[in-house]
């Protein structure tokens, strides 16, 4: 190591020590506010936003439903070709899965 870059070290450490007590002591919550304002910060900045058009579209819906009749069927379920259907599919699988694994 070079002589001048080594003085220029105990120099900048002998200059520097009593900030780092402060740091250590009393100036600890200086870092630790930083360090968590920028947190805030960047999640504040990364959160999804909504703009005017989304809004207004919830707003819009709240309203309808809570003006208007809804358009669906009151009893859900009602249609047994479907379910059948469905019920055949499964069958189906169930059958291949077992040929499969025997």
């Amino acid at each position: 190591m070079n002589p001048d870059l080594y003085s220029a070290w105990l120099a900048a450490g002998d200059r520097l020590q009593p900030v780092g007590a402060w740091l250590a002591g009393d100036g600890a919550w200086v870092p630790i506010a930083a360090v968590a304002a920028v947190i805030v910060w960047r999640t504040w900045r990364i959160r999804p936003r909504d703009d005017y058009r989304s809004r207004n579209d919830r707003r819009q819906a709240a309203w309808l439903a809570f003006c208007e009749d809804r358009p669906e069927p009151a009893e859900p379920g009602s249609n047994d070709d479907d379910l059948l259907t469905c019920l055949h599919i499964l069958a189906a699988t169930n059958n291949a899965r077992k040929e499969r694994e025997s």
